[in-house]
């Protein structure tokens, strides 16, 4: 059973939050009347809401709380997050955790700013990372065979400003390396700018990346220096808390 109702559950996402139960039937191959009283067991116990009016069942608001402590409870996720806070506060935008899976990077953790105009992003989000601010810290310190299979593309060109010349990347590489931070400009969302940088583990390793962000109607050169010294103060402290020296 527990297994079935896993696989329901896998089923739920960001681009598909709903699910009618002959659609679930269909999908994971299973009787209906199996899949309608598991998904019925799984609302009465919290882990589903089934919205009455339309028979559509989403997420149930126990999986969120129990999300939330195993976020809190995972050592990268733990350790970032009081510095994430302060990013967020000295900065009065959003802050980012991320993390590299294949050639995409993934958002594990985020805080968003508290003012009106905000940028939507959701955990688990993925986003290329020659397009990215914590993308290119990534790409910056990865090893060069890695970078070459990465760079031999295709490489999505998401708005009229995304670097896709491996040559033009290559130098914002260095660049990156040489300040110690990566820069996004309206690359991967045009009016998102954003200040990325490296989290290293005991060995040296950049295992994730802080970025601090803001939309372009509040980016300035002034807002810049903020958000670099907000980024980077928070990549170096976690790095700390890792053990890095």
């Amino acid at each position: 059973m527990l297994r079935k109702a896993t696989t329901i559950l896998s089923l739920f996402s960001q681009e598909r939050p709903e699910w009618s139960a002959p659609e679930v039937a269909g999908k994971v191959r299973r009787p209906k009347s199996t899949v309608y009283r598991l998904m019925a067991q799984m609302a009465e116990a919290g882990f589903l809401d089934q919205d009455r009016a339309t028979g559509q069942y989403r997420v149930g608001i126990l999986l969120a709380s129990y999300g939330e402590v195993a976020r809190r409870s995972t050592s990268l996720q733990r350790v970032a997050y009081p510095h994430l806070l302060r990013a967020t506060e000295s900065t009065g935008e959003s802050s980012v955790l991320m993390v590299r899976s294949g050639h995409e990077g993934v958002t594990i953790d985020l805080l968003d700013s508290y003012q009106p105009l905000r940028i939507p992003q959701h955990l688990g989000g993925r986003f290329p990372l020659h397009a990215t601010a914590g993308g290119r810290v990534f790409l910056a310190w990865m090893p060069e065979t890695d970078v070459d299979a990465i760079l031999r593309g295709p490489l999505v060109c998401c708005t009229p400003r995304t670097l896709t010349g491996p040559a033009a990347i290559r130098r914002e590489l260095a660049l990156t390396r040489k300040r110690g931070y990566a820069i996004g400009d309206g690359e991967w969302v045009e009016d998102v700018c954003a200040v990325a940088a490296p989290i290293r583990d005991h060995r040296g390793a950049v295992v994730a990346a802080v970025a601090a962000s803001s939309p372009r109607p509040r980016w300035s050169p002034k807002k810049l220096k903020t958000l670099v010294a907000a980024a980077v103060t928070a990549g170096q402290e976690i790095s700390r808390a890792l053990g890095y020296r």
